[in-house]
């Protein structure tokens, strides 16, 4: 399968598009690491927001402050997440358990 030929509009329509989304992403991760919201608060407002719902979930666990990629790893594999899913995969029990974890 190839990929359609976009219009010079298109592209700059999807440009457009693209840079709001990292920078969307940009300012919720920031604000994650700054602690200006909860793990609780990130995921519900991550899984509203369909920008934000394609983050990782390692790279939102590493947002937070003193978990690195190691501990990430090791939270997501205690709780039996998979390395790549996004927040918008997380079930209800998944959710709970990771901020089950963070309150400890």
């Amino acid at each position: 399968m190839t990929t359609p030929e976009l219009s010079k509009e298109q592209r700059a329509a999807a440009l457009v598009k693209a840079t709001a989304v990292r920078s969307a992403r940009r300012v919720f991760k920031e604000d994650l690491s700054r602690g200006e919201m909860s793990l609780q608060e990130a995921i519900r407002q991550a899984k509203s927001d369909d920008a934000l719902a394609g983050i990782r979930v390692k790279d939102l666990l590493q947002c937070l402050p003193g978990i690195g990629p190691k501990r990430a790893t090791t939270v997501m594999d205690e709780i039996g997440i998979s390395h790549a899913r996004r927040i918008r995969g997380l079930g209800t029990h998944q959710v709970d358990a990771l901020v089950a974890r963070e309150t400890r």
